[in-house]
């Protein structure tokens, strides 16, 4: 469990330096994030991550389970400080949630 909240932390890190490299090995092919605007793939993310800052994060009561021995939810609280397209992020707290499976020996996250 402490690998993949630390998984969790890299795949924030990426998305804050705009590291596009170390999301694609972070977040699956096929994953999606859910943000209160919409659905994006991982392309359509990765496509408009120079247009996203994210200055701060803070995580809050992170949780984990493992309904099975390859995947683990993660479920926490969050209050995130930065912009999308020039417009600034609410800065209230929401509740996030990671699903994470683990395909050829290795932790990915699928919905983010």
């Amino acid at each position: 469990m402490r690998h993949v909240i630390e998984q969790e932390e890299l795949v924030w890190k990426a998305g804050k330096d705009r590291d596009a490299e170390a999301f694609r090995q972070l977040v699956a092919d096929n994953g999606i994030m859910i943000f209160r605007g919409g659905i994006m793939r991982r392309p359509e993310y990765l496509a408009t991550m120079n247009s996203r800052t994210l200055s701060h994060a803070k995580w809050k009561r992170m949780k984990g389970f493992m309904p099975n021995p390859t995947t683990v939810v993660l479920i926490y609280e969050t209050v995130r400080i930065g912009s999308f397209r020039g417009k600034k992020l609410p800065s209230n707290p929401v509740i996030e949630s990671t699903t994470w499976i683990k395909r050829k020996k290795r932790w990915v996250a699928i919905r983010k």
